[in-house]
């Protein structure tokens, strides 16, 4: 079934690109960047058109001589991050060294060493949002001449098409729906509609993540309301009084309090945080409510400007895009990815109904990020927007 969800994703995904300054190459023409990769630090081999065959050569001659790759991650922690650094440093011989935690927190690291001018970090692994804000501060490069990018074979969204200046490497989707805990609500008893979460049965007994720390929520609510226009605001507000807990942290810890079983339901689960829960045995499960589910890119990977190990970095970065390090990650994060030669590994448990999409581009995300800097939903909730 999930090969019919993803085809039908796939024709419902249209992405805009948030910085968009050429047309995007047609489907059957190599990417050939226009501008070269510089670094202040270390010794940048790579040519300043496509690279051939003698020119990464050389690229991977310098990435072993360097050594190894620092990255920030949000999606490599535990054995994910084992696995990925494992499957690369057997391959290469280099070593990835992964610091993972949330994608705020390594955002704020990156900034603080760019201001104390101590450049450690090669490559970002976090947010798409996140990752635009590196390009903001001008502290990441364009990577769009690596191989594994110079056509749209082995794709179903290219990372070029969402970013054609190549500073924001999408390369996973995440599905966003409500998850209800097995045991405490029994089969029968799933709500079907958005509509049925305000019947009094469900009265303080939704969970949603904080809107104030997680965007996630956010997500849903554009999707549902201003991208689809499937519901209103007036909806939100009336399920404002149905909320029992707002969950802080990250899409791990949403679903993490279902699983706790601190209540039957909560609104704002993501396959990004639920997946190796439930690769684990967890009894919760996605369910698909009539009115749709959202889907938005999760992670995207970027080259910082000062990388002190430029050559690995971009190994790396190449690797990691081609089918061989998106199966690595697939398979050990039980996730998804936008490569068509990678197989899914989603469970069965986190699959929902793909006629009801709501696919989110990069611009529907800046826009909702606008609502979440803004504390919008927040503020609905109180009763002090959306009148």
């Amino acid at each position: 079934m999930f090969k019919l969800w993803t085809l039908v994703l796939l024709a419902l995904v249209v992405f805009i690109p948030s910085c968009a300054s050429a047309p995007t190459p047609s489907a059957t023409e190599s990417y050939k960047p226009t501008t070269s990769l510089t670094s202040t630090r270390g010794v940048v081999v790579a040519p300043q058109t496509a690279p051939d065959d003698e020119a990464w050569a050389k690229v991977i001659q310098e990435a072993k001589r360097e050594g190894q790759v620092l990255i920030y991650s949000f999606s490599f922690a535990g054995d994910v991050g084992l696995a990925v650094s494992r499957a690369f440093r057997d391959k290469y011989g280099v070593k990835a060294e992964i610091v993972a935690g949330t994608s705020p927190v390594m955002l704020e690291r990156i900034r603080s060493e760019y201001r104390a001018k101590q450049f450690t970090t090669d490559v970002a692994d976090m947010s798409p949002a996140r990752i635009l804000s590196l390009k903001d501060d001008k502290l990441s490069l364009s990577i769009k001449d690596l191989p594994a990018l110079r056509d749209k074979a082995g794709w179903y969204t290219h990372p070029l098409d969402m970013d054609p200046e190549g500073y924001t490497l999408n390369y996973s989707p995440t599905v966003s729906t409500p998850y209800i805990n097995t045991t405490m609500v029994k089969p029968g008893e799933e709500p079907q509609s958005w509509l049925d979460l305000l019947q009094p049965r469900w009265k303080g007994k939704v969970m949603v993540g904080d809107p104030g720390v997680y965007v996630g929520t956010t997500y849903i609510y554009y999707g549902l309301v201003r991208k689809s226009k499937r519901l209103n605001e007036d909806y939100f507000r009336q399920l404002g009084g149905q909320i029992s807990k707002f969950v802080p942290g990250s899409a791990r810890d949403q679903a993490l309090v279902l699983v706790r079983g601190e209540g039957p339901i909560n609104i704002s689960v993501s396959t990004a945080g639920s997946a190796s829960l439930l690769a684990e045995g967890a009894p919760i499960r996605a369910i698909s409510l009539k009115e749709g589910w959202g889907s938005n890119p999760a992670v995207a990977l970027a080259m910082l400007s000062n990388a002190p190990h430029p050559n690995a970095a971009r190994l790396f970065l190449n690797w990691f895009l081609s089918a061989e390090g998106m199966k690595v990650f697939a398979q050990s994060a039980s996730q998804i990815t936008y490569r068509s030669d990678v197989p899914d590994f989603l469970p069965n448990a986190a699959r929902v109904d793909p006629s009801t999409a709501i696919n989110l581009d990069l611009k529907d995300l800046d826009e909702s990020n606008t609502l979440y800097n803004a504390g919008y939903l927040t503020k609905l909730w109180k009763g002090e927007a959306g009148k």
